[in-house]
């Protein structure tokens, strides 16, 4: 099945899809982007990764964008592609002009770019079994890390050290040693009974799988949380550690830096959460039918 694209209204292949050298997001990284999980060809968690593609566009200053256009081009990209598990990325810059630092003319349309593309769950789903091992790095990203901007270069290096370390993720530590999030997932703990994760604001992104699924499931089962800053070393020292994300849901996480997190294996949180996570999305698409 051809991965689909809506550029600017216009359904073609994605890779037949092109932008102008002088767009503002291939130029200066002035765009942002949202990425929806499709179950059975729905969107999970609709009414949340939309409220955060809103609040980073206002948040930027892309002023006057159509949102009801775009949530139309969104649902008939969809239904066109003919997807039914898939990832659906939304990116928004703020148009084609010359390069100049400040903003374009008022009036300049913004670039938007629809796609939508199958997803196999399958490699996954043995990981979120076994667990996986993290690393620690160094954040070196910008002081806005609550808005969900194109630029990534920070978290393409963290991933990419990841990567060439056999982990799965690397947990990001700011210049005090506390820890912020991962590099595109959110980050979550177990200590003392309780679930935690860092405060939200300019230095993580609201995680809509972690608010919008699983502290609704912790909160379900009467699992405490709270926020809080801990460092890299009361990170090791946590009963459970977990990601959440659009793709990996609930993903527990066995090691960091070749340190065991409790007895390295999933810890009975994590798989509670897990569980809820998939029980949720199961009710949800039982809803959702007519």
């Amino acid at each position: 099945m051809l991965t689909l694209a809506c550029l600017n209204g216009e359904l073609l292949p994605a890779d037949e899809a092109k932008v102008s050298i002088w767009d503002r997001g291939f130029l200066f990284g002035d765009g942002i982007y949202e990425v929806f999980r499709l179950y059975e060809g729905r969107l999970w968690l609709e009414a949340e990764h939309k409220a955060r593609l809103r609040r980073s566009l206002e948040e930027m200053w892309f002023e006057g964008f159509d949102f009801d256009r775009l949530a139309d081009r969104i649902q008939r990209t969809i239904e066109v592609s003919e997807v039914i598990e898939g990832i659906v990325y939304i990116q928004i810059t703020r148009g084609v002009a010359p390069r100049k630092h400040a903003f374009p003319a008022a009036g300049t349309p913004p670039t938007e770019l629809i796609v939508v593309k199958e997803y196999d769950d399958a490699p996954v789903v043995p990981l979120r079994t076994s667990g996986v091992p993290i690393i620690s790095y160094m954040d070196l990203r910008w002081r806005r890390c609550d808005v969900k901007s194109i630029n990534l270069l920070a978290n393409v290096i963290a991933c990419e050290a990841a990567h060439r370390a056999d982990a799965f993720e690397a947990v990001l530590v700011d210049e005090h040693g506390f820890v912020t999030e991962s590099t595109h997932s959110s980050l979550l703990w177990v200590r003392d009974g309780k679930l935690g994760a860092t405060p939200e604001g300019h230095e993580i992104l609201p995680g809509t799988t972690r608010m919008g699924a699983v502290l609704r499931a912790a909160e379900a089962m009467e699992i405490p949380f709270v926020e809080e800053r801990i460092t890299i070393d009361q990170l090791f020292m946590a009963d459970e550690v977990m990601l959440a994300g659009t793709t990996i849901e609930v993903m527990p996480v066995i090691s960091i830096d070749g340190v065991h997190i409790g007895n390295g294996q999933p810890g009975p949180v994590s798989r509670r959460l897990q569980a809820a996570y998939r029980a949720a999305v199961e009710l949800w698409l039982a809803a959702q039918v007519v």
